[in-house]
């Protein structure tokens, strides 16, 4: 350890983080061949390359991958000891907050995220990364995440904190010109489910979640026509074809709303999705810490505003 300069350790956990020499620089504030050095010297340290060029990155070794947990971890636990003398001053605060969020979340609520940090916090840098929820209590105890927004889960360890910090509906999303609207008897739930629907999901197959909240209520199940993976497109196909889309009210980009589209609620009730913050309990008197999560919690304490786009169920 008397050979190991910490600052090493830190352009170690930058470099995997980007992936790249270039961006660890950038990210740093440090030269390019500055970074290189500072490498060269951890790879003699550690005898382990740590990373293999790989195409225009930086591909991590069997070794890089089983340090970087506790390396990180390890920084982590210094940074909460120096902010236990110093109290956080978000507006001087030089850190990075890597929130763990699914990826059909992360169009409609990171933006809120985001723009609650960095009017109050400019040298804070949100890192938004893909997570197992299976692996989220280890990621957060080894500090490889700060956070995670997600469903309510079962994070399987007593060490991991939870917080509501927003709910909603599922309701259903078509263009406004479609045939739905211009019908008028009520719509009925078979009606519904038998419509051409897309879905989202990062899986390759199975239910949606959309899905699986709707078999709490019914049996039926929805006709899929269009399966994709990520949010925008279902939006564009909606806006573009007869398809519908059913998303809870946290998830709804609202801007979409103005560019054709109508929300409208669903003719039966499902249980509530609620949003949740996920944090290691280690991280619970960490003054950066309690007041990202104050933060996070402020930006999504309400589901987006439906102003201008909910209406009366539509009657076939």
């Amino acid at each position: 350890m008397r050979r190991i300069d910490l600052n090493l350790l830190r352009v170690f956990d930058t470099v995997y983080a980007t992936g790249s020499v270039s961006a660890a620089a950038m990210q740093l504030n440090l030269t390019q061949p500055a970074v290189s050095h500072a490498l060269n010297r951890l790879r003699l340290q550690l005898r382990d390359p740590l990373f293999l060029r790989q195409g225009q990155g930086m591909a991590p070794t069997p070794a890089a991958h089983k340090l970087i947990g506790r390396v990180r971890k390890g920084l982590r636990e210094l940074e909460l000891a120096v902010n236990l003398v110093d109290d956080f001053d978000p507006m001087r605060a030089q850190l990075q907050f890597r929130i763990g969020v699914n990826a059909l979340m992360e169009s409609a609520l990171l933006p809120r995220v985001a723009a609650a940090v960095v009017k109050f916090a400019p040298g804070i840098r949100i890192e938004s990364v893909r997570y197992e929820r299976r692996a989220m209590a280890q990621a957060l105890a080894s500090s490889q995440l700060d956070a995670v927004i997600d469903v309510e889960v079962n994070a399987g360890s007593d060490t991991i904190h939870g917080r509501r910090l927003t709910g909603g509906a599922l309701v259903g999303i078509a263009r406004k010109d479609h045939a739905l609207f211009r019908r008028r008897r009520t719509l009925a739930a078979e009606t519904y489910m038998a419509l051409r629907h897309v879905t989202v999901s990062t899986r390759p197959q199975g239910p949606s979640f959309e899905d699986i909240v709707i078999s709490r209520t019914l049996t039926a199940s929805r006709s899929i026509a269009v399966r994709c993976q990520l949010l925008e497109t279902a939006f564009r196909l909606v806006l573009e074809t007869d398809l519908v889309l059913t998303l809870a009210t946290p998830f709804v980009d609202t801007t979409m709303l103005a560019e054709g589209l109508r929300i409208f609620p669903l003719p039966f009730q499902t249980p509530e999705v609620g949003i949740y913050l996920y944090w290691h309990a280690s991280s619970d008197g960490d003054g950066a810490h309690v007041w990202m999560r104050d933060a996070l919690a402020g930006a999504l304490a309400q589901a987006p505003s439906m102003k201008g786009g909910r209406r009366a169920a539509p009657r076939p």
